[in-house]
């Protein structure tokens, strides 16, 4: 069992940094200091690295990216929508790949 303290929530704007997070066999088994919320959506968090399907076939990561990107290439109206709950990196990232393909950025505050 490994203790991660320190750990940010990324579910909503509070960004709450404080968070103690127990992970046992590559799961999270324990949070502490986090809201109903933030507590749930970590403890019923799933790797989407454990499995990544085209299909019904089980694919690589790299595999997976290709795919990705080809329908990233052949979108005619790409959009960027939410990331509400992901980091600030992450968002970047995002951003990034979605002024290279002239994808239209929105978020969950816009509904």
């Amino acid at each position: 069992m490994s203790i991660h303290k320190d750990v940010v929530c990324t579910f909503c704007s509070c960004l709450c940094d404080d968070l103690e997070v127990e992970v046992e066999n590559n799961q999270i088994t324990r949070v502490k200091s986090a809201c109903a919320i933030g507590r749930n959506k970590l403890l019923h968090a799933r790797s989407n690295l454990a499995r990544l399907t085209a299909g019904n076939k089980t694919v690589s990561l790299d595999e997976a990216l290709d795919i990705a990107a080809g329908i990233l290439k052949q979108a005619r109206f790409p959009l960027i929508y939410g990331l509400s709950s992901t980091t600030v990196e992450a968002q970047r990232e995002a951003i990034a790949i979605g002024e290279l393909i002239g994808a239209t950025i929105d978020n969950p505050a816009s509904y």
